[in-house]
């Protein structure tokens, strides 16, 4: 994929987060997110609720600077010389985490008024931390497990389909926990997923591309 194509694709997820943003802005939700978070906490039961707690976890901060890491790491010892294209996953995490701070500060949106499921996590303890939008796991998720889906797209073309589909699902159940556990409006994700999107896509024009 070329430069301009993915800067294009960035200006578009940004444009498509900033009309997301705008009822946010207006301390309005979006239709039905109550009715989504309402039925979620009702359909809650102890095994599943354990499945979620661990997906959740690895759409954690810790965790995601871990994925990247050490898919720097990998990217060096398997090229077995310096290249750009390493710095990609460590770049985009750190980048990720002050415009994701950055934004829920701004936004100012608290996280929906449930019961919270005890996950040991600590945006239900700490003041700053239940600001919602948008959501850092899932912006996580998108910046730290996309660099890596595309360092393992790149190297291995033939399986690229496998690895963004794998992906995209495993995107799907970071989504789903953070609403399932009561932590996130359904919009919070989402805007997590056009942020994320958007900051890996630079990423990834500027570090991604070998020359």
């Amino acid at each position: 994929m070329t430069r301009r194509r993915l800067l294009w694709i960035a200006l578009s997820l940004s444009a498509a987060f900033s009309v997301l943003t705008i009822p946010i802005l207006l301390r309005h939700n979006w239709p039905g997110e109550w009715a989504i978070v309402c039925l979620m906490e009702h359909i809650r039961i102890p095994t599943l609720t354990t499945a979620m707690q661990l997906v959740t976890f690895s759409g954690s901060a810790v965790v995601g600077l871990g994925v990247a890491m050490g898919s720097s790491v990998a990217t060096l010892w398997y090229a077995h010389r310096p290249t750009r294209r390493a710095l990609l996953p460590v770049a985009a995490i750190l980048g990720a985490a002050p415009l994701n701070l950055g934004l829920r500060a701004a936004c100012g949106r608290l996280r929906p008024g449930v019961t919270f499921v005890s996950n040991y996590l600590p945006e239900v303890s700490h003041p700053f931390q239940r600001w919602a939008y948008p959501s850092g796991h899932a912006m996580t998720a998108v910046v730290a497990y996309g660099a890596m889906a595309f360092l393992l797209a790149a190297e291995f073309p033939r399986c690229r389909w496998a690895v963004w589909t794998v992906w995209a699902a495993w995107l799907a159940m970071v989504g789903l926990s953070r609403v399932y556990l009561g932590v996130h409006w359904p919009t919070d994700v989402l805007g997590g997923y056009l942020i994320g999107g958007a900051w890996l896509s630079l990423c990834v024009a500027w570090l991604g591309k070998e020359r």
